[in-house]
């Protein structure tokens, strides 16, 4: 898993996003739970990499408005709440949909 390979990546809705990967898996990861999972400066401490976003500000009902890719390593999003600021490598994605498959 150290470098996943994406084969497609979409929005299935507006509440989930899935990730066909070249080695046959496929990630499906809920909006919230993207979001509750940004890595970026705002969402997490750069030094001690604890956690600066309170779930309980996040809406059970955010939905995704769309993705970007950023070179050929990762996908940023955009939310319903305005965030987007965040970068997911691919490494961190496939992690995450093994987290939402129960593996």
């Amino acid at each position: 898993m150290d470098n996943p390979v994406p084969k497609k990546a979409d929005l299935v809705s507006p509440f989930l996003f899935r990730i066909e990967w070249k080695d046959g898996d496929v990630s499906e990861i809920k909006a919230r739970d993207l979001r509750l999972s940004c890595p970026c400066a705002g969402c997490v401490d750069e030094g001690t990499g604890k956690p600066l976003l309170d779930p309980t500000a996040v809406r059970e009902d955010i939905i995704l408005l769309g993705s970007e890719l950023v070179g050929r390593y990762a996908l940023s999003f955009v939310w319903s709440d305005g965030h987007k600021t965040g970068i997911f490598a691919w490494p961190r994605l496939k992690a995450l949909g093994e987290l939402g498959s129960g593996a």
